[in-house]
C-alpha cells in the first residue's frame, strides 16, 4: 500500500504536494488562481504546513481519520463529500486507517486578498480562514468537483470556467469560513470607498470626453463586468437628485 512518510514541519507548496505522489496516482492542473490535484490514494500518515489555503474533498473510501494540531486531537470518518479546510501556514498531522480518493485544491492568497478587499473593504491581513475538519459544505463539494472536471479537460474554455468557479469559491470561503463570516457582506457589485472616489473624480474631470469602460474598470482594479455592476449602484439615486448625481448620470452616457 502506498504511503507518504510524515514531513515534520516542512512547508508544502502546490508543486511540492504533487511531487509527493507517483505520477500514476495523481493528476494535476494549475492556473493563476488555483492548483488542483486529483489523488487516487491519500497517504495514511502525513504532516506539514501548507503555504496556501487548501481544500481537501474526499470522493471515495471511508476510513477513520485523525488530525492532531498541537495537543488537540480531533477525529472522524472520511465519508465521500466531507471537506477539510487548512489555512495557509497551518500546521497539523493527519493519520488515517486507510487510503481514500480525494480532490485537493490550493487557493492562492492573492485571490483571497482581492476578494476580501473588493467585497468586504477589509484589510486582508486582518482576516483569517477558519480551519475545518471533515465538515459538509455542498457549495465547496460542487465547486471543487467541477474544478477537477474542467481543469482536467486541457482546453482553454475548461480552464477559464475553472478560474471563474475558483473566484466564486474564494468568495464563499470568506463568507462562510473566515473571521468575516458574521460580518454582513457588501453587495457583490460594490466598490471600496477609496476606489469609488478615484472613479468619481476621473468621471468629473473627463465629462467632455468619451470615457472607455475598461479605463474605469482599470482605475477601480476590477474586471469590466464587476465594474458595470458597481456603477449601476451609484449612477441613479432617486432620493438624491443633486448636481453630483446628474454628473454621474452624464458620465454614464459618455461611456463606451
Amino acid at each position: 500500500m502506498f504511503e507518504i512518510a510524515p514531513l515534520e514541519r516542512q512547508f508544502i507548496s502546490p508543486s511540492q504536494f504533487a511531487d509527493l505522489f507517483p505520477t500514476a496516482r495523481i493528476k494535476s492542473a494549475a492556473s493563476k488562481f488555483f492548483s488542483g490535484h486529483v489523488v487516487d490514494a491519500t497517504p495514511r500518515e502525513a504532516s506539514g504546513t501548507f503555504t496556501e489555503t487548501v481544500l481537501g474533498l474526499y470522493t471515495a473510501g471511508r476510513h477513520r481519520v485523525r488530525r492532531r494540531q498541537g495537543r488537540r486531537l480531533v477525529e472522524g470518518w472520511s465519508d465521500p463529500g466531507t471537506v477539510n479546510l487548512s489555512p495557509a501556514n497551518f500546521y497539523a498531522r493527519w493519520e488515517a486507517d486507510g487510503s481514500s480518493q480525494a480532490i485537493v485544491v490550493f487557493v492562492q492568497d492573492a485571490l483571497l486578498s482581492r476578494v476580501i478587499l473588493e467585497n468586504w473593504g477589509a484589510d486582508p491581513r486582518n482576516v483569517e480562514i477558519v480551519p475545518q475538519f471533515l465538515v459538509r459544505d455542498p457549495v465547496i463539494e460542487a465547486i471543487v468537483t467541477q474544478l477537477a472536471v474542467e481543469a482536467g479537460n486541457d482546453s482553454p474554455s475548461g480552464l477559464l470556467y475553472a478560474e471563474s468557479a475558483c473566484e466564486f469559491l474564494a468568495h464563499h470561503l470568506i463568507q462562510r469560513h473566515s473571521t468575516l463570516s458574521k460580518t454582513p457582506v457588501r453587495p457583490l457589485g460594490g466598490l471600496p470607498a477609496h476606489r469609488l472616489k478615484v472613479v468619481k473624480n476621473y468621471i468629473e474631470e473627463n465629462l467632455g470626453n468619451t470615457i472607455a469602460l475598461h479605463e474605469l474598470a482599470g482605475l477601480a482594479c476590477v474586471s469590466v463586468r464587476h465594474f458595470e455592476r458597481a456603477f449601476r449602484q451609484f449612477e441613479v439615486r432617486p432620493h438624491r437628485r443633486d448636481n453630483r448625481n446628474r454628473i454621474y448620470v452624464r458620465g454614464r452616457k459618455n461611456l463606451r
